[in-house]
């Protein structure tokens, strides 16, 4: 579904953000990026979804292909008709429109708007609270039901892939627990396909299929979820389970070689 090979970007024409960085997302699966803050997993994503002028980011080499065509250079609002949805960092859904209204522009790449109603109902199968907020201004609802609604807001679209940039964001434990719950239900029982990208890794690894985990704007390891999940290192440094007391950096492990085992 997604797939992008040598990526280079570089931040104002000075500073090499992504280097050289490569990874897949097959259809129907959830992969998670994973790193801690400057990792470079924002800068992937809004790479991915042409939003790049905007904050002075410019490919300098590589390619992104999604479900077969290159988008590497193509504008934001064609990426998004062509399917490709990101959800982003800190919500930023419409805060003085209501929840309804917010769904409507979510919309607005639907070639039959007939349609619309129909994926309401669905978005609120899994989001029932948004059903009981309609006609409540989004900017008045918690920071949990305003992260439902910026997933319900791409999802409206029926996209081919949802790119999610850190769900868990300043959200309380129990409502992280419910939203991942929701992604992993939709992906499980829609089959949409899903880049994760998170901090979290104990709960990203737990609802994905594979991983990649970034940084310094490259990828080090990679692997299935549940390989990450085990690995004595990624659980020292990520997941906070540790034999000796001490952190380590990637760059004092000798294995981190890049190895590709996709699920079959």
């Amino acid at each position: 579904m997604l797939s992008i090979t040598n990526l280079e970007t570089t931040y104002n024409d000075i500073v090499l953000s992504l280097k050289g960085i490569s990874l897949e997302v097959p259809a129907g699966r959830i992969v998670s990026l994973l790193g801690g803050n400057g990792a470079g997993k924002t800068t992937t994503i809004n790479t991915i979804s042409g939003i790049r002028n905007s904050v002075n980011l410019k490919i300098e080499t590589g390619n992104i292909l999604f479900d077969g065509r290159e988008i590497s250079h193509q504008e934001p609002h064609d990426i998004v008709t062509s399917g490709l949805m990101q959800v982003p960092e800190g919500r930023r859904i419409f805060a003085e429109l209501t929840v309804e209204e917010n769904l409507k522009i979510g919309s607005y790449t639907l070639k039959d708007r007939s349609h619309f109603q129909e994926h309401c109902h669905r978005v609120y199968e899994y989001f029932p609270i948004l059903a009981q907020r309609t006609n409540q201004l989004a900017g008045y609802m918690s920071g949990g039901e305003q992260q439902m609604l910026a997933i319900a807001r791409a999802l409206v679209a029926n996209p081919e892939l949802i790119m999610l940039d850190e769900p868990s964001l300043g959200l309380a434990p129990l409502v992280v627990q419910e939203i991942f719950s929701i992604i992993h239900r939709f992906n499980r029982e829609q089959g949409y396909t899903i880049l994760l990208v998170e901090q979290n890794a104990n709960l990203a690894l737990s609802i994905s299929d594979y991983g990649y985990i970034m940084e310094n704007g490259k990828i080090v390891m990679e692997g299935t979820s549940e390989e990450l999940r085990k690995d004595k290192d990624i659980r020292e440094f990520y997941l906070g389970i540790s034999e000796s007391g001490k952190r380590k950096s990637y760059r004092n492990i000798k294995h981190y070689k890049r190895r590709k085992r996709w699920l079959s």
